[in-house]
C-alpha cells in the first residue's frame, strides 16, 4: 500500500502539469483568435476622407469643409495652411469620439471648418495628409451666383453713401462731404477711411453719429461722418471716395467654426472743376457763400471819460471755411488810447465758422476820439461778384477823469459771445450803488476839540468811513467800498485786471509822489499787457500782491485827511 501511495504522488503532479499546459495553450489560442479578429483594424492604415457642403458656390459664400480619420490623432494633426491660396477659413472645430460595437471598438477624429473661394473660378482643396495617410482633392466652382438660385448670393448687408454739396468750386473755397455707412451685419477689424484727392485738404467736422433702424425686418446700425474738404489748386481734380474696410464675420450655427469674410465699400470718384482766383480781386482772397461781420460796444453811450474802459467784440461769421483760413483782424486805432487785444475765439455754428475777437480800449487822453471802421472784402461764390461787408466805426467825446464820478467796468469773464457749441458763463446780476457824501457834524466836532486833534481826528476818520456806505435801494443792506489800495489787493487776488487797473489810478491820482509809484506802475502795465497784449500770457499775482502789501504796512507817519470828493466811485454806473 505505501509503494501505491509513493507512486500515485508523483503521478498526480505529471497531471497538474498536463492540465496546467493545456490551460496556457487554450489561453494562448484564444488570444491568437481575438488578435485575428482585431487585426484588420490595428494592421491595416487609418484612412481620412475630406467632404464639403457644396461644390458650386458664390465668391465669398461660405461653406462646410469637413476631414476625418477613422483613428484618434492630436487636434493639430490637420494643417490647412494649403487653403491660403484661393480661400478663406476660419478656425476648425475639432471632435474626436471612441465607440464599441459588438466587442469592436472604433476611433474617430473630426474637423470641421467654414470655408469661402475669395475670386470667381474653379479651384481645388488640395489633399491634406494626417499621418500615414492622404484625403482626395475636391474642385470648388465659385460664380458671381449660384446655378441653383436666381439671385445673388452671400451679398453684405452694407451700404456706403456720400453726398457733397457742390462739385464746381473756387480754389481756397470749402464744401462739406457727408458719409452714411449702413452695416446690417455682424463685424470685426472694421474702418473707415475719409475720401483723398490731389491738391485738396480734406478735414473731420465733429464726431460721429450713430443711429439704429429697422428696414424688412432686419436691425441695421448707422453711422454718419462729415468731411470739409478745400482745394488748394485750381484745374479738373478727382475726390477718390470714402473708404469701408472690415471683415463679415460668417458661420455660427450649422458650421463647424466660424470665418471672416473681408468686405470692401467705395463710392465712386467725383470729378470737381476747381475755378482760380479772379484776376480783379482785391484784399485777402475769401471765398464764399455767406460772410457776416457784426460787433458790439460796451458800454453803448457818446462819452467816456480819460481811463474809463470801453470794449469793442468783433464776430466774423464765413460759411464753410476752414479756421486756418480766417483773416486776421487789424485796426488802426490813434495814438490817444491804449488797446488790449484778447486772443481770437473759434468755434462753429452749424455750417459756419465763427471768430470772435474782444478789444478792450482805454482813451488817454481828452477830447474828440475817432475809432475806426473794419471792412472785409469776400468772393460771392453764389454770384461770382466781390463783395464787402463793413461794420462802422464809432465817434466819441472824452472827459477828464474824474474819481468822483461812477467808472463802468466791463464783466470779463461774461462780456464775449460764444459760438453756441461752447458753454457760457452765468451772468451776474447787475447792483446800482450810490455813493452818501454827506459827513454831518463830526467837523464841528473836529473844530471844538481842536486841542485834541490827533485823538479827535482818529476818532473822525474812523466814523467818517463808518458813516460812508452804499445802500443798495430797495434792500437796506450797507457795504463799505474799499480804499484804492485794498480794491488793488482784492482785484489783484482775484485776477481781474480791469479792477486793478481802476483802482490803480484812483491811487496814482492820490498819490502822485509815492515812492513806490513807479514799481507799482511797472507791475500793473505788465499784468494788462499779459492778459490783452498781442501774445496772451500766464501771469504770476504774487510780485503784485507782495507789493501791495508792503504798501499798506509802510504808510505815511502822518495820515491824510481824505476830503469827500476824494471817496471812491462805485464801480457799477448809476441808472
Amino acid at each position: 500500500m505505501d509503494m501505491m501511495k509513493n507512486n500515485s504522488i508523483p503521478l498526480i503532479g505529471n497531471f497538474r502539469r498536463a492540465c496546467s499546459g493545456i490551460n496556457k495553450g487554450i489561453i494562448y489560442s484564444i488570444l491568437v483568435m481575438v488578435s485575428a479578429i482585431m487585426m484588420p483594424s490595428w494592421a491595416q492604415a487609418a484612412q481620412a476622407v475630406a467632404t464639403v457642403s457644396k461644390n458650386i458656390v458664390a465668391v465669398n459664400e461660405v461653406f462646410q469643409l469637413t476631414v476625418a480619420i477613422d483613428d484618434s490623432v492630436s487636434s493639430n494633426a490637420l494643417d490647412l495652411s494649403p487653403l491660403d491660396k484661393d480661400f478663406i477659413y476660419g478656425t476648425p472645430n475639432v471632435s474626436s469620439n471612441t465607440s464599441m460595437i459588438n466587442g469592436v471598438v472604433t476611433r474617430n477624429t473630426q474637423w470641421r471648418v467654414a470655408i469661402a473661394a475669395k475670386e470667381i473660378g474653379d479651384f481645388t482643396i488640395p489633399s491634406f495628409r494626417i499621418g500615414a495617410t492622404t484625403t482626395e482633392p475636391i474642385v470648388i466652382t465659385s460664380m458671381k451666383s449660384s446655378t441653383t438660385s436666381s439671385k445673388p448670393l452671400n451679398q453684405p448687408a452694407i451700404r456706403l453713401d456720400a453726398d457733397l454739396d457742390k462739385k464746381q468750386l473756387y480754389v481756397g473755397e470749402s464744401f462739406r462731404y457727408k458719409v452714411r455707412l449702413r452695416i446690417g451685419e455682424q463685424m470685426s477689424q472694421a474702418s473707415l477711411a475719409p475720401p483723398s484727392g490731389d491738391g485738396l485738404e480734406v478735414r473731420q467736422i465733429g464726431d460721429d453719429r450713430q443711429t439704429e433702424t429697422v428696414l424688412n425686418g432686419r436691425r441695421y446700425v448707422i453711422i454718419m461722418r462729415d468731411y470739409q474738404i478745400t482745394p488748394t489748386k485750381a484745374g479738373s481734380i478727382t475726390l477718390k471716395g470714402a473708404e469701408f474696410n472690415g471683415s463679415v464675420i460668417k458661420g455660427g450655427r450649422g458650421f463647424g467654426s466660424r470665418l471672416q469674410v473681408p468686405v470692401t465699400q467705395q463710392p465712386e470718384d467725383i470729378t470737381l472743376s476747381v475755378k482760380g482766383k479772379p484776376a480783379g480781386y482785391q484784399g485777402l482772397w475769401i471765398p464764399t457763400e455767406d460772410l457776416q461781420l457784426e460787433q458790439n460796444w460796451q458800454p453803448a453811450g457818446a462819452e467816456l471819460k480819460v481811463g474809463e474802459p470801453l470794449t469793442r467784440i468783433i464776430s466774423l461769421r464765413i460759411k464753410n471755411a476752414e479756421q486756418s483760413n480766417m483773416p486776421n483782424l487789424t485796426l488802426p486805432y490813434p495814438n490817444s488810447v491804449k488797446v488790449y487785444d484778447e486772443k481770437p475765439v473759434y468755434g462753429n455754428e452749424g455750417d459756419y465758422t465763427v471768430m470772435t475777437l474782444k478789444q478792450v480800449i482805454i482813451p488817454r487822453s481828452e477830447g474828440k476820439l475817432s475809432l475806426p471802421p473794419l471792412a472785409v472784402n469776400w468772393w460771392n461764390t453764389q454770384t461770382d461778384k466781390q463783395e464787402t461787408s463793413k461794420i462802422a466805426g464809432r465817434e466819441l467825446n472824452v472827459l477828464p477823469g474824474d474819481n468822483t464820478n461812477n467808472i463802468v467796468l466791463p464783466s470779463v469773464s461774461n462780456s464775449v459771445p460764444v459760438p453756441q457749441d461752447q458753454p457760457t458763463a452765468p451772468v451776474e446780476p447787475q447792483v446800482i450803488t450810490q455813493v452818501v457824501t454827506d459827513a454831518g457834524f463830526w467837523p464841528w466836532l473836529t473844530a471844538l476839540f481842536a486841542a485834541l486833534w490827533l485823538f479827535t481826528t482818529v476818532l473822525w476818520l474812523k466814523a467818517r468811513f463808518s458813516k460812508q456806505h452804499v445802500i443798495v435801494p430797495g434792500s437796506g443792506q450797507k457795504i463799505v467800498p474799499p480804499t484804492p489800495l485794498t480794491g488793488m489787493k482784492q482785484a489783484a487776488e482775484a485776477k481781474e485786471p480791469i479792477k486793478v487797473h481802476t483802482y490803480y489810478k484812483q491811487w496814482a491820482e492820490s498819490n502822485p509822489e509815492h515812492p513806490q509809484q513807479e514799481a507799482l506802475h511797472q507791475q500793473v502795465t505788465a499784468m494788462m499787457n499779459a492778459h490783452f497784449g498781442k501774445e496772451p500770457e500766464q501771469w504770476d499775482s504774487k510780485e503784485l500782491i507782495n507789493l501791495l502789501r508792503s504798501l499798506k504796512k509802510n504808510k505815511p507817519a502822518k495820515n491824510k485827511v481824505i476830503s469827500e470828493n476824494q471817496a471812491l466811485a462805485p464801480l457799477v454806473p448809476e441808472r
